[in-house]
């Protein structure tokens, strides 16, 4: 799995890179640090200058507080042990082979100046990102100091799934709501992740459009309970009708982590648009995940 945690100076991103350090510490996932601030640097002073930033600062705290959850650094995952040649393009039609130093997995630390959103989605577009944390501001509204609707915008746009973490609100429960027969096993593989990670209880909610399916969707629902059940992990199983949707969310959404399947031939996704995802990220109490 290949992680991109987005990230500012403030106290939510500090948050972030706790809880991408714990999940990375079970799933050993490919991460990148990407620093991102709206104003161009002065660069008048070079590199020298550069390093004053202030998000190229915080980068280096960020760096050493993830890899510090790594203990030894010789057991670490990221430690750069692997020694080999790599031809890197040092100009237009020149190539020089250098010698570079690699972990069993990879550790970037990167840094975008411009749109957040914008950047952070260029980023996970080239960088063919699985998943996207993004954390946001405490209270009534998700937001980032720099541009406030940055969650809901990278939520709206991301080829992937997105991960929106509420700062310090642990989830003590985590509600799914899951296409009985489309969600990928990436998807419940993560949501295996962050239930073992927060220790929560686990609600899997089948969707159905009319009462004569119910039957059906319950009986394949259960069948992603035995998949849980062999994981060892505690769920259980609702159905919800399509009409019922917005209260059951916005309920959900008071009581944990809510987990939205929005992937390919989502029912879902059908019922539930990506300006209604992003209202949801914008106002929810809780942290928001959109599987794809």
């Amino acid at each position: 799995m290949r992680i991109l945690v987005a990230l500012d100076t403030n106290p939510y991103s500090a948050y972030v890179v706790h809880e991408v350090a714990r999940l990375a510490m079970n799933t050993w996932a490919d991460v990148t640090l990407l620093g991102l601030d709206t104003r161009r640097p002065d660069l008048t002073q070079g590199i020298c200058g550069l390093r004053k930033e202030p998000i190229v600062k915080k980068l280096e705290e960020f760096r050493e507080e993830f890899l510090s959850y790594f203990g030894d650094m010789s057991l670490s995952p990221y430690a750069k042990t692997q020694w080999t040649y790599e031809l890197v393009e040092r100009a237009k039609g020149l190539w020089e082979e250098m010698c570079v130093c690699k972990g069993r997995k990879e550790f970037r630390v990167r840094i975008r100046f411009g749109p957040p959103a914008k950047q952070v989605l260029f980023e996970a577009e080239e960088e063919q990102s699985d998943l996207i944390v993004v954390g946001c501001s405490k209270g009534d509204r998700c937001t980032w100091a720099q541009d406030r609707n940055a969650p809901e915008k990278i939520v709206k746009g991301a080829p992937c799934s997105v991960l929106v973490v509420k700062e310090e609100k642990r989830p003590n429960k985590i509600v799914c709501c899951l296409d009985h027969d489309s969600v990928s096993q990436e998807s419940l593989e993560l949501i295996n992740q962050m239930v073992t990670l927060h220790q929560a209880d686990l609600a899997l909610v089948g969707l159905t459009e009319s009462d004569h399916l119910k039957e059906e969707v319950d009986h394949k629902m259960k069948q992603i309970l035995q998949y849980y059940t062999a994981q060892k992990i505690r769920a259980w199983v609702s159905v919800v009708d399509v009409s019922m949707l917005d209260q059951f969310i916005e309920d959900a959404t008071e009581k944990g982590l809510i987990a939205l399947w929005m992937g390919h031939r989502s029912l879902l996704g059908k019922f539930f648009s990506q300006d209604r995802v992003g209202k949801l990220v914008r106002k929810a109490q809780s942290s928001v995940l959109v599987l794809r």
